[in-house]
Order: C-alpha cells, then structure tokens, then sequence
C-alpha cells in the first residue's frame, strides 16, 4: 500500500472565520519602483573571488519581514566569503495587479529576466526558505542548455535562470498584467530543453527535509510556518522543523543582525533624507505649510502626558529627541541659547532634552552614547520600511531605561519630491509591535512603549503596546 503525500495546500479550513467572511481582498498599489539590494560583499582580508555575484531575486511582503531576515542570515552563514552576493527584494513593486495572487509576490518571478538586465543567471526564491548550503553551489551548476530548472516543471518556488533565455519568452508586462503560473508554464515547455530538472535537495519542502542531506529547507505549508506571519488569517500548527528556523532567529538576535545598518542604509534611505533636507529649506508647498512650519515638531504635544509618566517612573534624567524636527514646541534648557540643540519641556521637570534630525542641518550633529530615555514621535513613518530595525537599534542602543515610540498607520496629507506620500511606511499596529518586540530581543534590558495611530472617518484612535 502507498501512503499518500501530505498535502502543501492552504484550505479553507485552514482560515479564521473572520477572513473567509471579508468580502474585500485587494492589496495596495505597490509603490516600489525596483526591488531594494541587499548586497554581501567579500569578507575583509579576503582575496575577492573572479566569479560573478550570486544573483538572488527574493520573493517577499511586509509581513514576511521576520522570514526575510532570517532568509539573508541563513546564507550569511554558508556563503564562500570572497565572493559578492546581491539578494534583490523583490516586494510592493508598482504596477502590477495583484488582485488574483495567493501571496503578495506571487508573479514578481516571471519579471526577473527583464529585472536582471536580460543577462546572466540569477536564483529566484521564495521569503519561506533557509539555506543550509552556499547558494553559489545551485548559481554555478551546470544547466546544459537549459533556460529553467526547479524540481518540478509545476513547482517555481527555488528556481536557476538563464536570464538571457529566458527573457525571450518571459516578459515583465505579462506578469504586470497578472497572467497566472500556468500561462508562463505552458511557455516553457512550448521550447524543448527550455526546463531541466533541479536536485530536490535544493527545495526540500517540510517533510522532505533531511539533516546533513538537503540543502536549503522550504516551510512551503503556510498554515505551518514557525513565525506564523498572518495570525489574523491562518489557523496556525505547529512545524515539526520549526526549531531549526528559530535557533536561526535566536543566533540572528544575539549577533544584533539587521537587513541594513546605519553605516550602510538602503539606497531609498540615502534618497529620502535628501528629500527631507530639501522639505527642511523649502517647505512643502503641496499643503501650503512654508519651510518654518515644516516638520516643526508639533505631533510632540499629543504624548507629552505619556512620556512625562515614564520620565517619572524611570527617575530619567537625560532624554534624547530622535527625529525632532525643528522642535519649535521646546523651550531652551535653562542657561542654553534659543538655538541650542538642548531643550526643556515644563511638563517633564528638570529634563535635559538632546534634539536629533538627521535631515535638519542645526540638530544633525553627534549625540551622546546613552541617555535615560529616548522619544520618537512623528518620525517612524517617515523612514523607509528597511530601515526600521536598525533606526530601533539605534533607539535601544542610546536608552538606559525607556523607549517611547510612535507609529502613525495611516496616509499623509505632505508629499516628498518625488511624488511619493510623507508616511512612506504604512503598516498596521501589529507590524509595528512586531518591530519593538524584534528590537527588544535584539537589545534586551530596556523598557519600552509603542503608540500606533490609527485614522478613521471619525478621528485618530491609539493602540498603545508595552514590552
């Protein structure tokens, strides 16, 4: 007798009540003119490789931001460190329509061609995946005139391209149009010896997987996946693989590893404060609102209560503003200038307050390595969604006892210079909570409360969320 496969299917009984009755699916407009690089150079002190870069396309959605980090730090671990690795994320891309796809991805793989420069090779993969062997091993293997591989003709989720074939029978349009997996199929077996088959090992799903003998692991089953990213959606069970996911994260959390880092941002935060300097000068005349009345810091007034509690409940002395603003809603500290970066607010007593913006010239200047407590108001929104864990660390990193943070969920009236709204992270309070949590993990020992503001027909409401 033949035991029958476990299914990798989503059913609907694997969904909550509340999601099978809402009638509304859509996902946003992306707004991403091209996927965000993370690139791995080789290590220093190491002879650089000839070899080209280990090209990777990920798959990936806000949601998922768990599962993308832990991706790049399972290769981080198997990479040949004289070789270059740039893994492309490949999530909220404009101009597709997303309205028909299982995920918030699902068809980004089929644009990789045009997205590579119609040349060389590149990896495409899933955000649910861990590598367990250098991925350079799959990126050189030999594909004998093949355009294709994956272990299936059906099964795309680990793909090898030849981006140069390929891109004469995939085309970024046709999946910008939401053509489904099948149309794209059929266009490969249309050319014999277009697609060849890839080892299993190297998309070894659930309970394929073996130790010591696959090479990358794929928590393809979505009501299983460890990190459980739509709580809200799926009825999750536990993975009998997910310890390895989650030794990987605990490993990723004590090495304090983000995606990017302050001394190396993504290449859409450089842009931004840029932008931001310029909206400093020149206001923002889209809203009517001149330069000095341009992140003047006002949305200050609304948490003074909250902050002043903490001040007192942590004997906090010394408070660092990160993200000020002009701060023109401070008074000086007594015996500063009234241009000095060090301010007061009578609400909170005595406290010496240390004005930080990175994008307005008079407070940009080096702060202290530790305050008491460190406030972030009207500021996380603003900062491109990549950035957000290393801008936490930063918050963690200079507070000895608290962190009070603000999110707004919710669009903004401004518009930076290039078209593109303020608030260019708009997220639910959820993934904003998840964020302060990952930044705890990262930097244990701190207190720290979130705020996350919600706006309806009626008003703005706050979720507030304490760790």
């Amino acid at each position: 007798m033949t035991l029958a496969q476990p299914s990798f299917k989503t059913k609907y009984y694997h969904k909550k009540i509340g999601h099978l009755l809402r009638l509304e699916r859509d996902r946003p407009a992306g707004f991403r003119n091209e996927p965000e690089l993370v690139a791995l150079d080789p290590l220093p002190g190491v002879t650089p490789s000839t070899k080209p870069p280990v090209r990777i396309f990920l798959g990936t959605e806000p949601a998922q931001h768990r599962a993308e980090r832990i991706f790049v730090w399972s290769i981080l671990q198997v990479r040949d460190p004289s070789r270059r690795y740039e893994i492309y994320l490949m999530k909220d891309l404009k101009g597709y329509d997303r309205l028909k796809w299982k995920t918030g991805f699902t068809a980004y793989r089929y644009a990789i061609p045009d997205m590579a420069g119609k040349t060389g090779r590149a990896i495409y993969n899933d955000v649910d995946q861990i590598y367990l062997t250098d991925p350079a091993e799959m990126f050189d293997m030999d594909m004998q005139g093949a355009g294709q591989m994956c272990i299936t003709e059906r099964e795309t989720a680990v793909m090898l391209l030849d981006c140069e074939k390929m891109a004469k029978i995939w085309h970024r349009e046709d999946a910008q149009r939401g053509e489904r997996h099948k149309f794209f199929r059929h266009r490969v077996q249309a050319i014999d010896g277009m697609w060849r088959q890839l080892p299993g090992v190297w998309n070894s799903r659930d309970h394929e997987y073996e130790p010591g003998v696959s090479k990358l692991l794929h928590y393809t089953t979505l009501q299983m996946q460890p990190w459980r990213p739509f709580p809200k959606v799926l009825k999750y069970k536990e993975n009998p693989n997910g310890e390895i996911w989650f030794e990987m994260e605990k490993a990723a959390d004590a090495a304090g590893f983000t995606l990017f880092t302050e001394e190396n941002p993504s290449g859409s935060y450089r842009k931004l404060v840029e932008m931001y300097k310029t909206m400093h000068q020149e206001g923002s005349p889209d809203v009517g609102r001149p330069p000095e009345k341009t992140f003047s810091g006002k949305s200050l007034s609304e948490h003074l209560g909250p902050i002043a509690a903490l001040i007192q409940e942590t004997g906090t002395k010394t408070l660092l503003d990160y993200g000020s603003g002009k701060a023109l809603y401070y008074a000086p500290y007594p015996g500063e200038a009234a241009d000095s970066r060090f301010k007061s607010q009578k609400e909170w007593g005595d406290t010496k307050v240390t004005c930080y913006d990175p994008g307005y010239e008079p407070f940009s200047g080096p702060i202290e390595p530790a305050y008491d407590g460190v406030i972030c108001t009207d500021v996380l929104e603003h900062i491109t969604e990549e950035d957000i864990p290393w801008v936490l660390d930063k918050l963690f990193h200079h507070a000895r006892h608290f962190v009070y943070a603000v999110a707004a969920c919710y669009p903004a009236k401004k518009f930076l210079p290039d078209g593109q709204n303020a608030h260019c992270t708009v997220l639910p309070p959820e993934w904003w909570r998840e964020q302060l949590e990952a930044a705890s993990r990262r930097n244990p020992g701190v207190k720290w409360q979130l705020c996350a503001q919600l706006k309806a027909k009626f008003g703005k409401s706050d979720r507030v969320f304490r760790g």
